[in-house]
């Protein structure tokens, strides 16, 4: 977006052709969709300084970032999700035989049924419902970088990435406000970006 503000000099005309290209891009067009964004760019237009270039140029890589995490996550769930349903089926499969035989000594009493009691079941309610974005990952800069954050923090991303909850939806569920789930939200997915940048710039040294 910094060819937009290379002249200011530059008329009306050039000015919104110019826009006119970039708002073929889905990203950007994305990105003007939201009204903060739209102020910020006329700011930049009437007033190009440094600080308001940088201003737009970091608000605009923040929006990018969340944008390629949560397609990041949502494609490994996707998978992950695929491969378990196979893993599933194949231990059914080669362990159905095993589950329908009687217990030794319990007359007709089965593995199955020993499975299925009301303990055993909650039991697997609570492996179902501990399911965190941490088992989802596969991507090392993204793990640790999500390790980093508050309890609270990878709760709401959990809920917000595995069970595809809205901030709205996230507060309802945790009893708290939408202000301070979206704020957690927000200062979560910026502090993974600051983490992985750095990180990159690290490796980049060596």
């Amino acid at each position: 977006m910094k060819e937009l503000f290379d002249h200011h000099t530059q008329s009306v005309e050039i000015y919104l052709d110019k826009l006119k290209k970039h708002l073929q891009n889905p990203i950007i067009k994305s990105f003007l969709e939201i009204p903060e964004h739209v102020a910020l760019l006329k700011e930049v237009r009437n007033q190009p300084t440094p600080e308001l270039k940088k201003k737009l140029d970091d608000t605009f890589r923040e929006f990018y970032f969340n944008i390629r995490f949560t397609t990041y996550l949502s494609q490994t769930i996707y998978f992950n999700a695929i491969n378990y349903d196979k893993k599933i089926k194949l231990v059914s499969e080669r362990y159905q035989l095993i589950l329908d035989r009687p217990l030794k000594d319990e007359g007709e009493l089965t593995f199955l049924d020993l499975l299925s009691s009301s303990e055993n079941m909650r039991n697997t309610d609570i492996f179902i419902d501990s399911s965190t974005i941490m088992d989802h990952l596969t991507s090392y800069d993204i793990f640790h970088a999500i390790q980093s954050l508050t309890e609270n923090q990878q709760q709401v991303l959990s809920l917000a990435y595995i069970y595809g909850l809205n901030d709205s939806e996230i507060a309802n569920s945790l009893n708290k406000s939408q202000q301070a789930v979206s704020k957690s939200h927000t200062k979560a997915l910026r502090k993974i970006r600051e983490i992985i940048e750095t990180e990159q710039r690290r490796k980049g040294q060596k």
